[in-house]
């Protein structure tokens, strides 16, 4: 083969394997469809490798029983396992590692070509070029910290996609408790309803055959729309609250949930809240325990890397390489060349300035990050501690008022009261028996609540992201 043949084929080779290493095109066109599952049957309904560390042990170990009814631990595995939200949040891992593998990246080579065609009419001369290969060390010097940067920077959104995840099962259980209870005050309120109905029927048949007046018939309509109205509210919020929990799960809106009632009832998940020591280590564990916090606290540590990584680019950057000259005489040199960047006018100051400035705001922000959430957590756990004393001194008494509602009853055909003064007790009965509900659905979602800001229920594992999320 030639010495023009070889060259010509070694050109080819360099082309074909520098293609080679080219990513490739391919479009990912959107799908239209809302791709909620039809049935709870089509969902994941076990955790599979040990994954989602989010989930206490005990909850990992679960398998969802889709033919049976559903309770707490089962509506929030589907949540984890199947939610759009948590699978849109998880997509950001993809990024933060994506953005791990270019920090980690070394700068091509740089190749140069350039020609000198002679254009004098001496036959001796002859078309001179050179080619030059150089690589820049700058990018070599600051690799160690732009790789910091970027694990830290990818353990954060680790952290943040936790947090999501995390804000994700407590609403999940949050939803499961309100279902339930929302059935319990549709309950009343259509009991409400159906009595104040049937007082009102009756006083229009008296009126009808002359044994009332109108307005006994009058005040019992009267509380009879609102108890309807109530009613219909009551059955609006319901449909919300269920949509919402369909949503989070990833199925279809038609697809019913059978809920199961705990063991002891709702009651069952009320306790005193926690007081003294036992609070005050609680909050004192919040800033170990929330992704969030721990995630602004990874935050800070990549920017210091960040603080780092520009301080050591101020430094003069240069780029080394070898050149291969033939001139226009056709004499063949070859000789190393050094490009240096000066640092007298510029020397990387804006950008150490400005990430300095940045790293003061981060420490800024999660301080205040966590003031907040401590004083958030003890303000709450103190409106629990109030709620709890009012639910039980209600739920003690309502007894003794649905005895004295029932004897009012008595009364009020006997012709011994007026039906002003019955139907205002009984309302007042039901109001406190919706107030007794709202104050216990107050309670069960404020114990969530107080888990979402103190992270309780998160195991221990959470606490340290991988190193290579």
């Amino acid at each position: 083969m030639s010495w023009r043949g070889a060259k010509l084929l070694r050109a080819c080779v360099g082309t074909v394997l520098l293609l080679g290493a080219c990513a490739t095109y391919h479009p990912q066109p959107l799908d239209p469809s809302p791709g909620l599952a039809s049935s709870l049957g089509q969902l994941q309904l076990q955790v599979k490798g040990g994954g989602h560390p989010e989930l206490p042990q005990a909850w990992r170990d679960r398998t969802v029983n889709a033919d049976d009814d559903l309770d707490e631990v089962e509506i929030s595995l589907l949540v984890v396992l199947n939610s759009p939200n948590l699978r849109a949040a998880r997509m950001q891992m993809g990024e933060a590692r994506a953005r791990l593998i270019k920090a980690g990246l070394l700068p091509d080579p740089q190749f140069s070509t350039s020609f000198d065609f002679p254009t004098s009419k001496d036959s001796s001369l002859m078309t001179g070029y050179s080619f030059g290969l150089g690589f820049d060390l700058q990018s070599l010097i600051t690799r160690g910290a732009r790789r910091s940067a970027a694990t830290q920077r990818a353990r954060a959104t680790w952290f943040h996609v936790l947090w999501q995840e995390w804000q994700v099962i407590q609403q999940a259980r949050m939803l499961y408790r309100r279902t339930l209870i929302q059935r319990r005050q549709m309950e009343v309120m259509r009991d409400q309803y159906l009595q104040s109905r049937h007082t009102w029927e009756g006083r229009k048949t008296a009126l009808s055959q002359g044994d009332g007046t109108l307005d006994q018939e009058g005040l019992a309509l009267a509380p009879m729309m609102s108890a309807r109205a109530a009613w219909m509210e009551a059955r609006r919020q319901y449909n919300a609250t269920v949509h919402g929990l369909t949503r989070l799960i990833g199925v279809a809106p038609t697809v019913p949930l059978p809920l199961s009632m705990p063991p002891g009832g709702l009651e069952s998940l009320l306790a005193r809240p926690s007081k003294g020591h036992v609070l005050r280590r609680m909050l004192s564990s919040i800033g170990k325990r929330r992704p969030d916090l721990l995630a602004l606290r990874t935050g800070y540590e990549a920017q210091e890397a960040s603080v780092r990584q520009q301080i050591l680019a101020q430094f003069p950057s240069f780029t080394i390489g070898a050149n291969r000259l033939r001139d226009t005489g056709g004499v063949w040199t070859l000789g190393p060349f050094v490009n240096l960047n000066l640092p007298l006018l510029n020397g990387n100051r804006g950008n150490i300035a400005v990430a300095r400035a940045t790293r003061g705001r981060l420490r800024a922000e999660y301080h205040e990050q966590l003031t907040s959430a401590y004083v958030q957590a003890s303000q709450l756990a103190k409106d629990q501690s109030l709620a709890f004393d009012e639910w039980r001194a209600l739920v003690s008494r309502l007894p003794t008022l649905e005895v004295t509602v029932k004897r009012m009853a008595n009364a009020l055909r006997a012709g011994e009261i007026d039906m002003l003064t019955f139907t205002t007790l009984r309302n007042a009965y039901f109001s406190q028996q919706i107030r007794s509900l709202t104050l216990e659905q107050a309670l069960l979602e404020q114990t969530i609540a107080l888990d979402t800001l103190t992270g309780t229920l998160l195991p221990g594992s959470v606490r340290r992201a991988p190193r290579n999320p």
